[in-house]
């Protein structure tokens, strides 16, 4: 598992991941380990996180070349690990503030549902959920995040339709809260999380797993359901 898959930068009570494969940021087996011992080791009482990515993207989706090595027990295998690991950061008990750097298609979409506020770089970037338009039909959990995010009135677009988004339409969208130039993206991060950083916990912690935990336990109660079906796809 290596360090180099996410770089974590404590600026004060805020933790700043930086996800960077060196390519597009894949969700591997070895991405979703390490995202979750980066969470394990934040002060979960104290403080916000942000999660950001490399220039010009967050994240592409999971690991394409697992998926087509035919090794079935890979694929489930990362899959689990990276949906486990991301209704972690849905229910962590601190702000997540989500910055997509750039491209943010697929489960890399799905991961920044999983935080509390969304930021994007504006530029010629696409965000949102094509799994549909690439033949692949949509697992429990890629359903359940965007019932719990998207407003109702893109959430046929957003998930059936395959549409996917500029930045600025992302907003409207709702996958994203706001977005500005690149050059003043990880200072409007560090705002808006010193901002949420002052919410008090247990407060905070209290509320936001109320919040969070009907999606969450019906996200983890079909993911073997979900898993199982990899197999007969």
């Amino acid at each position: 598992m290596s360090d180099s898959l996410v770089t974590v930068q404590q600026e004060g009570n805020i933790a700043v991941l930086t996800v960077d494969d060196g390519k597009v940021n894949v969700f591997s087996q070895a991405m979703a380990e390490r995202l979750q011992q980066c969470f394990a080791e934040i002060d979960p009482s104290i403080g916000a996180v942000v999660v950001t990515g490399r220039p010009g993207v967050f994240s592409a989706g999971f690991d394409l070349k697992t998926i087509g090595s035919g090794d079935l027990q890979a694929t489930v295998d990362m899959v689990s690990s990276t949906v486990r690991m991301t209704m972690e950061v849905l229910s962590f008990p601190r702000p997540v503030i989500g910055v997509a750097t750039g491209h943010c298609v697929a489960m890399g979409a799905l991961f920044l549902m999983a935080t509390d506020y969304r930021i994007g770089a504006r530029g010629d970037f696409r965000i949102g959920l094509n799994e549909v338009m690439d033949g692949l039909a949509l697992p429990i959990f890629a359903v359940e995040l965007p019932r719990f995010r998207l407003p109702v009135t893109n959430l046929i677009a957003g998930t059936l339709h395959s549409s996917l988004c500029t930045p600025d339409e992302a907003v409207t969208a709702g996958f994203l809260e706001e977005a500005v130039s690149p050059h003043e993206l990880m200072e409007t991060a560090m705002m808006r999380a010193a901002e949420l950083a002052r919410l008090p916990n247990p407060a905070y912690a209290v509320s936001k797993s109320n919040l969070v935990r009907p999606v969450r336990d019906r996200i983890l109660s079909t993911l073997d359901d979900d898993l199982a079906k990899l197999g007969r796809a």
